[in-house]
């Protein structure tokens, strides 16, 4: 079973994704300011790739900024890529 845990502090954060108790990936953020965060890397584990892992972070990541009324940035080109083609994030995804 697939679990996302987010950890937050004022400079930086992470969404890591546990299968079954094990890491299998993690997206980490960096805050540009006190309402926007730039997701900055994204990794999932080998074994599990093909999984939608990284797809699940990113969906953790939005639903964050949703309900805390924050925006998202993207450096990581596997986020980037993913929000720039989804206009349902266009809430929360500013484009560069």
């Amino acid at each position: 079973m697939l679990q996302i845990e987010h950890k937050n502090n004022q400079n930086f954060g992470e969404f890591y994704a546990r299968y079954d108790g094990e890491i299998a990936g993690l997206m980490q953020y960096e805050w540009q300011n006190f309402l926007t965060f730039i997701i900055v890397h994204t990794e999932v584990e080998s074994k599990f790739e093909g999984k939608g892992i990284g797809k699940h972070l990113l969906a953790a990541a939005v639903d964050f900024a949703r309900t805390e009324g924050k925006k998202i940035k993207a450096s990581c080109p596997f986020a980037k890529s993913l929000l720039e083609k989804d206009e349902s994030v266009n809430d929360v995804f500013i484009k560069d």
